[in-house]
Parts: C-alpha cells; sequence; structure tokens
C-alpha cells in the first residue's frame, strides 16, 4: 500500500503521529473500514487525528490514491499555542508526490513535503478547519511565491499580523514566503509607540502588554515590500 505519514508537533510538549494508507484495488474505502482504521482513545491536552466517520483514528485506510481528495483532520488544544504540522515520509509511490495542509479559515494550501505548516490558534476544538490534500487548488498556497502567489502584493495581503488576547502578544506570520525586517507600531496621533529592526524572521511572537486599550497601526516591512494593520489591543 501506498502511505503518507504526517506528524503534528507542539512545539517543546508534544508530537502525535499519524498514519494515512492508500488501497490500489480500493479494499478501503473514506468511510469507516474495520481493520483498517485505529481509533484514536488517547486524552491529550494538545491532539491531532483523522475524522472517519465522524470518528477520530490516528491510521487511516482509504481507496486508491487520487490527489483530488482531501482528507479531515480534527484539531484539538487545551489552551492557545503554536503547532506545526509536518510530513515524515510517503511510502510506496512510483512518482514522488505533493502534500499540503489546507487551511478552510485562511484559504491556503501549505506544502509540506520540505517545510512545515505552521500556526498559532486558540483554545478549543476544530473539527472542520484543517485538511490533508495533494494539490493546491487557489493561488493563496504558501508551497511555493514563484508558482503559487502572482504578485508581491498578495503575499503580503496574506501576511498574518494579529494581537493574541490570552497572552497579550503581537502574532505576524507570513506563512513562509517573506522575510520580516522590521515592526513599527503607532497610535492614532501618529504617535511611534515601538520599533524593532533587523528581525529577519518569517514568524514572530512579542509581548505588547503595556500598550492595552487602544487602537494601533502595525506596520510590517518585508524583503518583498511592507503591509499595516489595524488592530484594537485590550
Amino acid at each position: 500500500m501506498e502511505r503518507v505519514r504526517i506528524d503534528f508537533t507542539v512545539p517543546g510538549k508534544f508530537v502525535r503521529h499519524l498514519l494515512i494508507s492508500f488501497t490500489s484495488n480500493d479494499a478501503a474505502g473514506d468511510g469507516y473500514d474495520y481493520g483498517y482504521e485505529a481509533l484514536n482513545r488517547d486524552s491529550y491536552p494538545y491532539d491531532l487525528s483523522w475524522v472517519v466517520s465522524g470518528l477520530k483514528c490516528t491510521i487511516q485506510g482509504v481507496g486508491a490514491f487520487d490527489d483530488t481528495k482531501k482528507y479531515p483532520l480534527w484539531l484539538f488544544m487545551s489552551k492557545e499555542d503554536d503547532f506545526e504540522i509536518s510530513l515524515d515520509t510517503t511510502e510506496n509511490f512510483e512518482n514522488p508526490i505533493d502534500v499540503y495542509i489546507y487551511d478552510t479559515i485562511e484559504n491556503t494550501y501549505t506544502k509540506i513535503n520540505e517545510s512545515s505548516f505552521k500556526s498559532h490558534v486558540g483554545k478549543g476544538e476544530y473539527t472542520d478547519r484543517f485538511y490533508l490534500a495533494f494539490k493546491s487548488e487557489n493561488t493563496t498556497s504558501s508551497s511555493s511565491v514563484a508558482k503559487t502567489l502572482s504578485t508581491e502584493d498578495e503575499i503580503l495581503k496574506n501576511t498574518k499580523i494579529q494581537y493574541l488576547k490570552n497572552s497579550k502578544e503581537l502574532y505576524i506570520n507570513t506563512n513562509g514566503l517573506a522575510t520580516i525586517k522590521e515592526i513599527a507600531l503607532t497610535n492614532v496621533s501618529g504617535q511611534r509607540l515601538f520599533t524593532s529592526k533587523s528581525i529577519n524572521n518569517r514568524s514572530l511572537k512579542m509581548p505588547i502588554n503595556q500598550m492595552t486599550n487602544q487602537l494601533v497601526f502595525v506596520n510590517v516591512v518585508t524583503d518583498i515590500g511592507q503591509t499595516t494593520k489595524q488592530l484594537i489591543i485590550h
């Protein structure tokens, strides 16, 4: 059988290994097939599973490989945190395949063959946000700047700039497509509140608890251009 193994990681805290197998003779289907699925019976503060007929599984067996299909993932986070989904290995494929994580909220396809999908979410259960996919279906894929995004403006438009209320941090993530060089925060009067230069990272988190209860403008300068977003800090 052809197989794809992925790893779910909460850095420094937890790793979950998942396996999906493809039966060339369609011995298994997209639903629950006895002998092909392994139920996830664990209860961990962070976890990821396949969703098969409404059941959470660590191993899933499906029919013949079809790159047009997407397979849903169930994510549980006991508190707001970073997480990653990476490709461990592919097995027994005659030709190399592309592997993506599809985020329905961000509407992005992130290729994980060479680098991990990284995200930051709040506490809770996510049942229909993330999917394993095998090809990109829109222009917001973060797998390749040249192939999947036609302009630098689109890259900047899809850069995440968020205020994380629980940890009182500013979170910026370019989805691996641009390098953050500098950030600056100003208030509605144009007063500069904070500046940080020579960052050279594609994502970052920084505390801004001293700026509570106000409207700020976050200007992010990258190696391909700059973008600004308005945030309410509370």
